[in-house]
């Protein structure tokens, strides 16, 4: 299991038949926040899911398809805290409570074999002349290799990164950085120098949405009658103009005109001092909820017995 944290959850666990893995099991989790923006819709999830096997195969580096593949997915939506979650070793969940919020998540069972039936079918129409069909590992230490008995090898970081890019351009998902795998795996990877970088890049992310959201929320009060400091303005400025018309003092005009237009300067100087204070305070508490976020993970992840656990079964 890479990380129990990553927003689109990967891990493989093996059942051993003989002497080597037949079966593999990648497990895609969204979070969420993810979930919620799908509507939870069984058939996304399920194009979703299709279009992850195919970056599984490519991953291989062999230039095979999913059809290529024997594979099995189910969709779960309920998850109970157990002996593998962070939470339980350390104390803060009992074991077996339910989780709560929305957990839709896939299971995909995957042969450690190609489909022997294509390999068959290719190997009769001379689309390969391979003696033998590929086994096929998630787990190799081998990486995109070009020389040796290993051709290919499977890069798993890579295949998260593009399993959760295929989620963001097929359901125009807007991800912020500190729910992205890059931004999680050098927390927890990454040198000090590296994890401050990505920090910052995170901080003025958020400084940017809180100003587009404010940007957004000016358009929609302007557009609405009535409620601009410009529609204010000039039913002030009329009212003041038609009782010094109505008083038939006209040297009072000018003084009425310039009244109404440093009042109106006072409000845009007070609006903007609270659109301000607005804006630093959500900026402020965004930086804090994240940096709580990250904290509480690295206290956990510095814990040696949270060491990440491959398990030998295909149970959850």
């Amino acid at each position: 299991m890479i990380s129990s944290f990553f927003t689109l959850l990967y891990e493989t666990f093996s059942r051993n038949v003989g002497n080597y893995p037949k079966y593999y099991q990648v497990i895609l989790a969204p979070s969420q926040a993810e979930l919620a923006h799908i509507g939870s819709d069984l058939q996304k999830l399920q194009a979703f899911t299709r279009t992850t096997m195919e970056e599984y195969a490519a991953n291989f580096g062999k230039g095979i398809e999913s059809k290529d593949l024997v594979w099995f997915a189910k969709i779960e939506h309920s998850r109970n805290f157990d002996y593998t979650d962070r939470a339980v070793q350390l104390g803060e969940q009992p074991k077996g409570i339910a989780k709560t919020g929305d957990q839709t998540h896939i299971h995909v069972i995957v042969s450690r074999t190609e489909n022997l039936r294509e390999y068959v079918e290719g190997k009769k129409n001379e689309l390969h002349e391979r003696k033998n069909p590929y086994h096929l590992s998630p787990l190799t230490n081998h990486k995109a290799t070009t020389k040796g008995p290993v051709i290919g090898g499977f890069e798993r970081n890579s295949f998260s990164q593009r399993t959760e890019q295929s989620f963001d351009q097929a359901f125009n998902y807007e991800r912020k950085l500190t729910e992205s795998f890059r931004f999680l795996h050098c927390m927890k990877y990454g040198d000090e120098q590296a994890k401050g970088e990505m920090q910052q890049q995170a901080a003025e992310q958020a400084q940017k949405r809180a100003q587009s959201r404010e940007q957004s929320q000016g358009v929609e009060m302007d557009q609405q009658p009535g409620k601009t400091l410009e529609n204010e303005f000039a039913d002030d400025l009329r009212a003041v103009l038609s009782k010094a018309y109505q008083q038939k003092d006209v040297n009072d005009l000018g003084a009425a005109l310039a009244t109404a237009q440093a009042e109106r300067e006072r409000q845009r100087v007070i609006e903007e001092q609270k659109a301000e204070e607005a804006r630093k305070l959500a900026l402020e508490a965004t930086k804090l909820a994240e940096q709580e976020k990250i904290d509480r993970q690295l206290k956990i992840e510095q814990e040696p017995r949270n060491a990440p656990r491959i398990s030998r079964g295909l149970s959850r």
